[in-house]
């Protein structure tokens, strides 16, 4: 299953099984963000699935190179500081998630990309990609930056 969420100059993929870039086993959701080539927040993959345990777990497969236009893209062990933003956006997750690859670019990935894909894939999981609707995709990827910060007070 392969669903394509589109606007202005950016999209959403999601999938499951062999229909991504990269395969996803039975129980995984993967998405990739394309967003407006040469800008810092133009590229991010996310691959998860649901976890008993609260939070961000990591589960990383071997490390691959992807094909994407304009930036060098490793689906491996994420930067130290995508793992922190995923860390810190799965804090609030009403579930948890078992990353199972992460994707960045070289010149295209930021903070900002993995903290929304971590809220995109949650919904995905919760509701499944064929049933996700567009509009509570982007919904949700809008909402998740800025992401609230732990010491601010809450209002």
């Amino acid at each position: 299953m392969r669903r394509e969420f589109r606007r202005e100059s950016c999209s959403l993929t999601a999938w499951t099984g062999d229909a991504g870039p990269t395969p996803a086993e039975i129980d995984v959701v993967g998405v990739e963000y394309r967003g407006r080539l040469g800008h810092s927040s133009s590229y991010g993959l996310l691959m998860a699935r649901v976890s008993d345990s609260p939070g961000v777990q990591f589960d990383l497969h071997p490390p691959v190179a992807l094909s994407v236009p304009c930036d060098e893209v490793r689906v491996g062990p994420p930067e130290p500081e995508y793992a922190e933003a995923l860390h810190a956006a799965g804090r609030n997750l009403a579930t948890g998630l078992v990353v199972t690859a992460v994707g960045e670019g070289l010149y295209g990935s930021s903070v900002v990309v993995f903290t929304r894909l971590v809220a995109v894939i949650s919904l995905l999981l919760a509701t499944g990609v064929e049933s996700a609707g567009e509009v509570d995709v982007w919904a949700s990827w809008d909402s998740a930056w800025p992401s609230p910060r732990a010491d601010s007070p809450a209002s």
